[in-house]
């Protein structure tokens, strides 16, 4: 799991198969405390969690920036509120682009042969010699 801010917001971001990645709940100032045994509020427990933060975030940079490196583009980005209008979760959807696929057009012997026919003689003698 990284964080990524968006829009002064911090998101969790997860990797998965599909190339998609969507965010988790990440942990907020709260639970961090209850999570590392700190004293809510005090200097030490906003430190360490603006440390916990700022680190998530950057992982979740490289991350972003790895899809991007790899030709995946953001498709799809839904935000999750609680009742209380609180950031509870964030899916971000990536997707490869496509690209059409180019179908050369298949020669027939009577445009092969009418396309030799308009060259000139030295010409036409140079590429039978290449072929024999």
């Amino acid at each position: 799991m990284q964080l990524a801010n968006i829009s002064d917001r911090k998101v969790a971001v997860r990797e998965y198969k599909n190339s998609t990645a969507t965010s988790d709940k990440r942990l907020t100032f709260k639970e961090f405390g209850q999570a590392f045994e700190l004293e809510i509020g005090s200097a030490e427990h906003r430190a360490e969690f603006s440390r916990y933060c700022a680190s998530r975030n950057a992982e979740a940079v490289a991350f972003v920036e790895k899809a991007r490196s790899n030709g995946l583009s953001l498709s799809n980005s839904v935000e999750t509120v609680d009742k209380a209008g609180n950031l509870v979760g964030v899916r971000i959807a990536f997707t490869k682009a496509k690209t059409p696929a180019v179908k050369a057009p298949k020669l027939k012997q009577d445009d092969i042969l009418k396309s030799l026919a308009s060259l000139p003689k030295a010409e036409l003698e140079a590429l039978l010699a290449k072929l024999s």
